[in-house]
């Protein structure tokens, strides 16, 4: 191949795509699409819009060919009154076109990314007061963690505080824990919520499930064809649960709740413990069964694969997994070149959520 070639444009190779998608059947093998058709196409380029624009681009490409491969190729064909058609050689270019059109969207967005932490890593060098973010241990190990580190990555001059706090209890008086009261009085700058506990709305960032931990014995003998243990089979079991008061013991408490499971009035037996590592220690040490967020590493990202924990059948008789949607929560004031970064980040980790499970732990 010659060291140079010619560049083809974004506009060509978008009109040759449309052309080599157009063979009749679909196979893709038939007769090729005719020319003027394919101008009239809605996603046509705008500036290819006639046969005297379009031609000679396609020849061009065409000439190119030629002489890359040693024989004659001809893209485009005439039929005497007909008119203009694709041929087979331009057909088979199809793969080639959608890989190329591909490529290039992708290169435009890493550089439109690119440019735009070039800005932000500009910008927060300006900015010196630090970034805070309150956490719970389960959200900062599913995924602020590693936001964290993702910030000391990308913007290691910005102070990223990630303030973990233990104290899951919440008061009678008072509506909400110490992670969202810090952040209400300003404290904070952003925390994780689940979306359904707010009435304003919040951008999704994961999902997490409750799983059940026990012996593999135990748990074998609950677990349905689905790999799922329906929330009905806990009725009379121990449960090793979070103290009274805490998000997770209200969320237990309302899932079993609802299969008419009442954990407060006897129907199972509870055993509380404070602190999760010990809480699964015990699960699979045989004292009874923990039901646990997935968000834990120990738990989620654990070989022993725990059953999740199953809400009941659907219309297929599939067990519906209870899944917990999170959002994240920006305080008002979030607005400098410090918390435009942690946007940044935040999309990023996102976007790996969609690729592979626990994407943001393991990262």
């Amino acid at each position: 191949m010659p060291d140079e070639v010619p560049l083809v444009d974004d506009d060509v190779i978008k009109l040759l795509s449309l052309l080599a998608k157009s063979a009749d059947g679909t196979d893709g093998q038939g007769r090729g699409g005719k020319l003027t058709d394919i101008l009239k196409h809605p996603d046509r380029p705008a500036r290819l819009n006639t046969q005297a624009l379009a031609k000679p681009e396609i020849t061009r490409v065409a000439n190119t060919l030629t002489r890359l491969t040693g024989g004659r190729v001809e893209l485009l064909q005439p039929d005497g009154r007909l008119g203009t058609f694709a041929t087979p050689e331009c057909l088979a270019l199809c793969q080639a076109l959608q890989a190329i059109a591909q490529e290039r969207h992708n290169a435009k967005e890493a550089a439109r990314r690119q440019r735009r932490l070039e800005w932000l890593q500009l910008a927060t060098c300006l900015d010196p007061d630090p970034l805070r973010i309150g956490a719970y241990q389960a959200h900062a190990e599913r995924f602020l963690a590693t936001a964290g580190q993702l910030m000391v990555r990308y913007f290691p001059w910005v102070r990223c505080n990630v303030s973990v706090e233990e104290n899951r209890l919440r008061h009678e008086s008072i509506a909400h824990g110490e992670v969202r009261q810090k952040f209400d009085n300003g404290e904070y700058d952003f925390m994780l919520v689940p979306r359904d506990s707010e009435r304003a709305h919040t951008d999704f960032i994961y999902e997490y499930s409750f799983r059940v931990v026990g012996t593999a014995e135990k748990l074998s003998q609950l677990r349905d064809a689905d790999g799922v243990i329906d929330r009905s089979k806990l009725r009379g079991e121990t449960l090793i649960v979070a103290p009274d008061g805490s998000s997770s013991r209200q969320r237990v408490r309302e899932l079993l709740l609802d299969a008419d499971i009442d954990i407060d009035q006897g129907a199972v037996e509870l055993v509380e413990e404070r602190n999760p590592a010990t809480m699964r220690l015990h699960a699979v040490s045989g004292q009874g069964l923990a039901i646990m967020s997935d968000e834990y590493t120990i738990v989620g990202a654990s070989n022993m694969d725990f059953p999740y924990l199953g809400l009941g059948t659907d219309g297929e008789k599939h067990e519906r997994k209870h899944r917990v949607q999170m959002g994240l929560l920006r305080h008002k004031d979030a607005d400098k070149p410090r918390h435009q970064a942690f946007d940044f980040v935040i999309q990023e980790l996102v976007a790996l959520e969609g690729k592979r499970p626990r994407a943001a732990a393991q990262h």
